[in-house]
């Protein structure tokens, strides 16, 4: 993955789109079944057999980072799956967080293809700032009406579409029938699971069915428990290890179906302690600078600031965050291509913001809203380090 050594971003990572990220196994799935994508193939992964498997099924463990399950393994944890099976590290993508790297996920797209960059996204031309994945605004109310056509407003790129045979989502509760999830691919089957047993049912399920096929399974738990409780929470490691068992269930059922199993994570997460929890509306004057709130992640801040603030914008950050962040121009993380390859999204440049508060380890960011209590988690990601950019890759022959 690489390191950045140099500029404002000094000791932060960007994820490998080259040949080592979530992006180039989209792109290897996507062609093994017969479609086509512009980004390379994932380095070291033998293509050839992927084109010859009956079921290509990608399960992504919602918030599971390298960091992560090395700890789990190195307690002596995951023994029926997690610790059985070999594995490798791959990058998810920048943001690394759920809105941006699912939507690759569900789409084959970079970011910078998509342009759905965070959970709290900026639609400036609608004049809102939505969470786009539930498609509401950040006081609640539905981002538009049921007639808005979300689907060609979010004109999202989809190479999975490019598979001619069944392509399936599997996912959690309301997830696959959500306003969101129907704006993008066209997948032939969408089915849902309330329970690990009930995700194992699906996938079965699916795989039973006539011809060549691919499948995404997403399971966002894990993530869940991170926020509340925290990455070493004894409740978190609770469910890693009923995910370990059920992904060992998982195999065994597969087990004579020539199904290729990857499991994999769209992102890691590390904990924030209180003190280094920092919310930007009690900052004097910064919301001030803003021409809207803003969006982003706890640990990328997109920040939209009038450009008659700029100057005050800069000072109050120097001032009372600089501790805490890295504060870097929108422009210099697109000139970098931090968001991945490809051709940018037509609102890619409006939706990154002006400037991104980088939170430096151990800090995340929220943004109150007036009349609101402050919320906290107790872990977070969006950020640029290694603990959140780095993820684990199975691959099981079954």
């Amino acid at each position: 993955m690489p390191y950045i050594t140099k500029g404002l971003l000094k000791d932060f990572y960007l994820p490998d789109y080259a040949d080592g990220s979530t992006v180039n196994l989209l792109a290897s799935i996507i062609r093994s079944r017969g479609g086509k994508s512009p980004h390379k193939n994932l380095k070291g992964l033998d293509t050839r057999r992927l084109r010859e498997a009956r079921n290509v099924i990608y399960l992504v463990v919602d918030g599971l980072g390298v960091t992560q399950l090395e700890r789990f393994l190195n307690m002596g944890k995951g023994k029926q799956f997690f610790a059985k099976h070999p594995w490798t590290t791959i990058s998810s993508v920048f943001p690394a967080t759920t809105a941006a790297a699912v939507t690759t996920f569900a789409t084959g797209a970079s970011p910078a293809e998509h342009a759905v960059l965070s959970w709290y996204l900026n639609l400036h031309d609608l004049g809102v700032v939505t969470m786009i994945l539930p498609a509401i605004t950040r006081t609640g109310s539905p981002l538009a009406r049921e007639e808005f056509d979300l689907h060609a407003y979010l004109d999202l790129p989809s190479y999975i579409d490019s598979v001619k045979g069944r392509r399936g989502l599997i996912s959690y509760e309301d997830i696959p029938q959500s306003r969101y999830s129907r704006a993008g691919t066209r997948w032939t089957d969408r089915m849902a699971a309330r329970t690990l047993q009930g995700l194992e049912r699906q996938i079965m399920a699916f795989v039973r069915k006539r011809g060549k096929k691919m499948a995404y399974a997403y399971w966002p738990e894990y993530d869940s428990n991170c926020h509340e409780h925290g990455v070493t929470h004894r409740k978190t490691d609770r469910h890693l290890r009923q995910i370990d068992e059920s992904l060992a269930r998982l195999v065994r059922k597969l087990q004579g179906t020539d199904t290729r199993l990857f499991v994999l994570a769209d992102h890691g997460l590390i904990d924030a302690p209180v003190a280094q929890r920092i919310d930007l509306g009690a900052v004097p004057g910064f919301y001030g600078c803003l021409a809207t709130i803003t969006s982003g992640d706890a640990r990328s801040v997109s920040c939209f600031v009038r450009p008659g603030r700029v100057k005050a914008f800069k000072e109050i950050v120097n001032r009372k965050l600089g501790h805490a962040c890295v504060c870097t121009p929108g422009e210099v993380l697109l000139a970098m291509n931090a968001f991945g390859p490809g051709k940018p999204h037509k609102a890619l440049a409006n939706r990154a913001g002006d400037f991104f508060l980088m939170a430096r380890p151990g800090y995340a960011f929220t943004a109150t809203l007036p009349g609101w209590e402050p919320r906290f988690h107790v872990a977070y990601h969006g950020g640029m380090s290694a603990d959140e950019v780095l993820v684990p890759l199975y691959s099981v022959q079954c």
